[in-house]
């Protein structure tokens, strides 16, 4: 298996991972996919880290963009991922990974997106998630 399809395998992995027992199972999701150091707290950095594994995983031909095939494969992996919680947290989920979406990511219009709009919107899509407006993701900002 090549390094390229090793790196798309793991971010499969860990966008379709099922949710251990938590409070709220979405709650539960977003923090395994994103607190690198497993702290409780998703900060802007583990975001950008995240969102550059994921760029890396589904850029199939390496050329620092993803296309609209390439978007679609992302997609279609984020959707089975969702399609397995319930059809509550489904609605949750699909809140949060609207953030990782080709429309919110192309922000020069041209139907692809670079490695740059892809990080670059780390800081948005954080905001967006960010309920309470302290600069990091906990447990504050997914109600029940």
């Amino acid at each position: 298996m090549t390094k390229r399809l090793l790196l798309a395998a793991i971010a499969a992995a860990t966008l379709v991972a099922p949710a251990i027992a938590a409070d709220s199972i979405s709650l539960s999701h977003f923090l395994e996919q994103w607190d690198g150091n497993n702290d409780g707290v998703v900060t802007l950095a583990e975001i950008k880290q995240g969102r550059e594994h994921r760029f890396y995983a589904f850029d199939a031909n390496a050329d620092g963009y993803l296309d609209r095939d390439e978007y679609a494969r992302f997609d279609k992996v984020r959707d089975a991922g969702i399609a397995r919680f319930s059809a509550e947290e489904q609605v949750k989920i699909r809140q949060i990974a609207d953030g990782l979406t080709l429309p919110r990511n192309d922000t020069d219009g041209d139907g692809r997106v670079s490695r740059a709009e892809f990080i670059d919107g780390s800081a948005a899509w954080m905001k967006a998630i960010d309920k309470d407006g302290d600069g990091q993701l906990t447990s504050r900002d997914f109600p029940d």
